[in-house]
């Protein structure tokens, strides 16, 4: 090691052990402004009751907010969400309004929207992925996590997406929508939704759209009906080899089995 290299190091040393306090004051201050930093990235104890409390790095990076669905605000639509923060704070939290959310791209044109919201939705968890603000209301969409006893499982529905296919509401797209962008996701998914709701005649489209031939209502339900006789047959004759090799199973075990049974030995009488 050379004479400056020794010199230097000795130095530092010198130092840290001189004026070790204002090192720990340096160490601590760095450490405290890290946390703020996080906490005020993460707001793990913030509950937003309006769109205007919302970071922008929430909405611009599209950070999903977790909530329960309590019901709908009209004149206009929109969803009430009450958002969870991470950290609850019972009697802060509890005395905070719920969160009206616009749908993007969805406009609710039917009052049965309303009624099938509170039969599925109700109390319910929701999952927000913040999109924009339009003058201070906040335009997301909400994935509803409708839990599946039977199978112990959970099943997602987008809701704006649903009441489209429904034909509850109608897809209305914004203009300008950029590329590779999160929107330009969901459009396509909103349309082919509206589509899907226009080929059955669904809700509004029952009246706004000539009935369907019958020739085509008359093939939609034989392919339906034939979808279901394959699945049921599918399941008949899985069950079948299940039993046929469970079967199988059991003889040939039986039968390695049975050389080496000992035959039992004869009593003889006295």
């Amino acid at each position: 090691m050379s004479e400056m290299e020794g010199g230097l190091f000795f130095n530092m040393e010198s130092l840290l052990n001189k004026d070790y306090r204002g090192v720990n004051i340096a160490v601590y201050s760095l450490a405290t402004a890290g946390l703020a930093l996080a906490i005020h990235k993460v707001r793990p104890v913030s509950k937003f009751s309006k769109a205007s409390k919302i970071p922008d790095h929430f909405i611009k990076q599209h950070e999903p907010l977790r909530g329960v669905y309590v019901g709908v605000q009209h004149s206009p639509v929109r969803v009430l969400v009450n958002h969870k923060a991470p950290i609850y704070i019972p009697l802060w939290h509890s005395s905070k309004a719920p969160l009206p959310v616009k749908l993007w791209g969805v406009d609710i044109v039917s009052t049965n929207a309303v009624n099938w919201l509170d039969c599925v939705a109700k109390g319910q968890k929701v999952t927000l992925k913040p999109i924009t603000c339009d003058k201070d209301e906040l335009v997301s969409t909400v994935l509803l996590h409708l839990p599946q006893p039977k199978t112990k499982s959970e099943e997602t529905l987008d809701i704006g997406q649903k009441l489209i296919e429904l034909g509850f509401a109608k897809a209305v797209l914004p203009q300008g929508i950029k590329k590779n962008s999160m929107e330009s996701k969901l459009g396509p998914v909103l349309l082919n939704a509206e589509n899907t709701a226009k080929s059955r005649r669904n809700g509004i489209w029952s009246d706004k759209l000539p009935p369907i031939p019958s020739y085509v209502a008359y093939w939609r339900k034989g392919s339906t009906l034939s979808k279901e006789l394959i699945v049921l047959s599918s399941r008949k004759i899985l069950e079948i080899l299940i039993f046929i090799l469970k079967a199988t199973f059991v003889g040939v075990k039986k039968i390695s089995l049975k050389p080496f049974k000992s035959n039992p030995k004869p009593v003889q009488a006295t």
